[in-house]
C-alpha cells in the first residue's frame, strides 16, 4: 500500500515508520524542517493548513490510505492557545478529510482519550464523549468532522502513549521522567489520574492491522495495566535502574495552573484484542522494549526497528 502519514515527526509517526512492513510505500508530512524520515520513506515539509500545496500532494500521488496524526497535542498548550490549536487540529483535519473523500483514500484519524470526562471508566468505543478540557473538545469536534465527511473512516483513540521520540520532538510522560531521574531531580507525580499507558509501537502495529484487515469504525488502543502517574514513575525507575526515591506522590491540586485532567479514562480493549488479535502490553513489557532500544533513538533521522 502507498500510505501518507501526517505528523511524521511525532511519537506515533516515528513508531509507524519503525513498524512498517517492507511492502508499504510511505510518505510523511511534517511542518518542521529537520530530518525525520528513514530509508525508503519520502519526507515532505508541509503544514496541513496550506490547502493548496496539500491538495497538490494528493493530486500527484495516488495514496491508498492516509494516517492523520498531525495537530497540536499538548493539553496545557491547547488550554492557553485555543484558537491556534483549533486551526491546527480542526481546520487541518478538514483539509485532510476533504481530500481523502475526493480521492477515495482510506482515512485513519488519530484521536485521544481526552474525549472522555473520566467519571465512568473503563470506556468502550461506544461510550458517550464528554471532554473536560479544550483539547478534548477539539478532538470531539475532529471526530465528528471525520465521521461526517468520511463515513468509512477509522477513528483510533490511543491513551497516554510513550516511547522514544526524535531529539527535536515533544517529550512524553516517560521520556520526560527519564530525563529528570537521570539528572537526579526530585519529581512530583499525581496519584489521582489513571490510564492504561500504551507503548507507541503497539499503537502503530494496531493501525497497520486495521488497514490490512479493512476495519472501520472506532478502536480503543491501550496497554494492559491501569496505573496512576506515580505508579508509572515507579515502574520507569525500576526498569531503567533509576532512583525511585526521587519521586513524590501528590494529587492534581498540587498543579493548579495546568489544564484539568479527567481522573480515570482507562479503556476497554476487547475490540483491539478480538478484531486485531493484539494482546495489550503490560507497562513492564512496554518499558522493557524502550530499555532495549535505549540509545538507538532519539536522534534526528534515526529510527529504531521494533
Amino acid at each position: 500500500m502507498k500510505i501518507l502519514i501526517t505528523g511524521g515527526t511525532g511519537l506515533l509517526g516515528q513508531a509507524l515508520m519503525a513498524t512498517s512492513r517492507s511492502e508499504h510505500q510511505l510518505t510523511i508530512l511534517h511542518r518542521r524542517d529537520y530530518p525525520a524520515g528513514s530509508a525508503g520513506v519520502e519526507p515532505i515539509v508541509l503544514d496541513i493548513l496550506q490547502a493548496g500545496p496539500l491538495a497538490e500532494v494528493f493530486e500527484t500521488q495516488a495514496f491508498d490510505a492516509v494516517i492523520h496524526a498531525a495537530g497540536i497535542a499538548s493539553v496545557d498548550y491547547v488550554e492557553q492557545h485555543f484558537e491556534e490549536a483549533w486551526r491546527s487540529n480542526v481546520i487541518g483535519t478538514q483539509h485532510i478529510a476533504d481530500l481523502a473523500r475526493k480521492k477515495d483514500v482510506r482515512l485513519v484519524y488519530v484521536s485521544s482519550n481526552a474525549v472522555f470526562d473520566g467519571k465512568a471508566a473503563p470506556y468502550g468505543e461506544r461510550s458517550p464523549t464528554n471532554p473536560i478540557n479544550k483539547y478534548g473538545r477539539i478532538k470531539v469536534e475532529c471526530e465528528a468532522l471525520v465521521t461526517r465527511l468520511c463515513p468509512e473512516a477509522v477513528i483510533v483513540r490511543p491513551i497516554l502513549m510513550y516511547g522514544w521520540h526524535l531529539a527535536e520532538g515533544r517529550a512524553n510522560p516517560v521520556t520526560w521522567l527519564l530525563e529528570r531521574l537521570r539528572k537526579g531531580e526530585s519529581t512530583s507525580l499525581v496519584t489521582d489520574v489513571r490510564e492504561n499507558p500504551l507503548w507507541a509501537h503497539q499503537c502503530a502495529e494496531a493501525i497497520w492491522r486495521i488497514l490490512r484487515l479493512g476495519r472501520t469504525g472506532t478502536f480503543h488502543i491501550a496497554g494492559k495495566n491501569v496505573v496512576n502517574r506515580y505508579e508509572l514513575g515507579q515502574l520507569v525507575a525500576q526498569v531503567f535502574g533509576l532512583d525511585a526515591s526521587l519521586l513524590r506522590p501528590v494529587d492534581s491540586s498540587f498543579f493548579p495552573s495546568i489544564a484539568p485532567r479527567p481522573h480515570n479514562t482507562s479503556f476497554l480493549t476487547e475490540r483491539m484484542e478480538c478484531e486485531l488479535g493484539l494482546e495489550p502490553f503490560s507497562v513492564l513489557q512496554g518499558l522493557d522494549q524502550m530499555r532495549v532500544l535505549d540509545g538507538a533513538v532519539p536522534s534526528s533521522g534515526s529510527i529504531a526497528q521494533a
